[in-house]
């Protein structure tokens, strides 16, 4: 997949020797602070807290912030959930209107999900989860043309790779979800995983004759 658009969400620490050593320490205890009200939180909470935060910043229309991106990505990773972040990216985000969204969050989704197997993975769980609890969502894509489109553009944007799409195709889950709908969504993707083989072919290929 094409890599060129990558958030830089590093923090910039060159600063920290001009500020007085109470200031500093101040700030490192309230971190310290934080984490240990983190630690003693549930599972479920800790992802509560990372959704109310995303919620916020969707209403203020800062999804497309770098700065707004940034912190969600410090977030998730200091409360240890980004692993599974963008599951309740995909739940708190996305509606019946998924295949624009995925261009609208396309700054946020990239860094959450590039390079990286299985936050690509989780952010698969989470579309199937919305699939499988609204009723609007499956009427308007629980159909060839709907997934296919769907995963052409997760393909396109850069967001899921080839080899997550091949996993999750042949690895029905049906922890989160109805086993019948999982299916349904598989068969409804086989004309994409086609495809998606056919074009690897090709490109294999053109490799082999340059």
């Amino acid at each position: 997949m094409n890599n060129s658009f990558i958030v830089d969400y590093g923090g910039n620490t060159d600063g920290d020797d001009d500020l007085p050593p109470s200031v500093t320490e101040v700030d490192s205890d309230s971190n310290s602070m934080a984490q240990m009200k983190d630690f003693n939180k549930t599972i479920h909470e800790l992802y509560e807290q990372f959704s109310c935060l995303l919620k916020r910043k969707k209403l203020a229309n800062q999804l497309n912030d770098p700065v707004s991106v940034q912190e969600l990505i410090i977030e998730a990773e200091r409360l240890s959930i980004v692993e599974k972040a963008p599951f309740y990216i995909a739940k708190c985000l996305f509606t019946d209107q998924i295949v624009k969204e995925i261009g609208v969050y396309r700054m946020l989704l990239y860094p959450f999900c590039t390079k990286n197997t299985a936050r690509q993975r989780s952010l698969l769980d989470g579309i199937e989860a919305i699939i499988n609890e609204n009723e609007e969502v499956q009427e308007k894509l629980l159909n060839t043309e709907g997934i296919s489109r769907m995963f052409y553009e997760l393909y396109q944007k850069d967001i899921v790779s080839e080899e997550v799409f091949y996993h999750w195709y042949e690895q029905e889950s049906t922890k989160l979800i109805d086993g019948s709908v999982a299916t349904k969504i598989r068969n409804c993707a086989k004309k994409f995983i086609e495809w998606l083989r056919t074009a690897e072919e090709g490109s294999d290929q053109d490799d082999d004759r340059s």
